[in-house]
């Protein structure tokens, strides 16, 4: 390491001691981060990334890929970048779990976890108990940045082997709305029927777009989620 990087490090690490995250300014926190990566000019590097991606959030979930594209980020540093989120999943699933979705927020909380750092689409099930208590998650699907597909067969296959009488699906959208698209409206539909034959009940299918969540039952979209398919659980 450069004695000027090493010196920008132990300053960086003193304010840090002295003042807490929070005392750091966001170019210091990235910067911080670039001196424990290998990458030159750890500081001008900093400075270029936050004018062109906005924030720390918007570029650790950027795809690693795009960012080492031009070369001035190596795989290290793209991989350390990446992992910011996946980490901060990790916790904030260990402290805030859920373990009872008894109603349409603590849904919206349990799964809003599951996508943090996602870069792209994917599709969750999760069966709960009789009293709704969580009793397996699995990730079906991943996708692009606008679509993510599972079968029925899969869904199906979960269901069985978890023998679960109430279940509930969830996808995101990564960059954009979390109000459900017309695709997504059917899909849901189909999982109702075709899962009915099987004596399950989808409890609620929760979309997780980039600023909001969604719950299907709440909006009160598909006549076929009635309250009495799904007692214990309410919007």
């Amino acid at each position: 390491m450069a004695e000027d990087t090493k010196l920008r490090r132990e300053q960086l690490l003193k304010k840090y001691e002295e003042k807490g995250f929070d005392g750091l300014t966001e170019h210091e926190r990235l910067e911080l981060l670039f001196t424990y990566s290998r990458c030159t000019g750890p500081a001008a590097l900093a400075a270029e990334l936050l004018g062109e991606y906005g924030s720390i959030n918007a570029l650790a979930n950027a795809d690693p890929a795009l960012l080492m594209k031009d070369g001035r980020i190596n795989e290290s540093t793209a991989v350390l970048l990446r992992l910011i989120p996946c980490v901060s999943r990790s916790l904030y699933m260990e402290r805030f779990a859920v373990k009872t979705i008894k109603d349409a927020e603590s849904a919206k909380k349990y799964f809003s976890s599951h996508f943090i750092g996602a870069v792209g689409e994917k599709l969750i099930i999760t069966a709960v108990s009789r009293k709704m208590r969580v009793i397996s998650s699995k990730v079906l699907a991943y996708g692009t940045n606008t679509k993510a597909a599972a079968s029925y067969k899969d869904i199906a296959d979960f269901v069985v082997k978890t023998d679960c009488t109430i279940f509930f699906t969830a996808h995101n959208h990564p960059n954009g709305s979390s109000m459900p698209s017309d695709s997504d409206i059917l899909f849901t539909k189909n999982v109702i029927a075709s899962m009915t034959m099987l004596g399950a009940v989808l409890a609620d299918h929760i979309i997780v777009g980039a600023s909001d969540t969604t719950s299907f039952r709440e909006l009160g979209i598909l006549r076929e989620m009635s309250d009495k398919n799904a007692e214990g659980y309410h919007v």
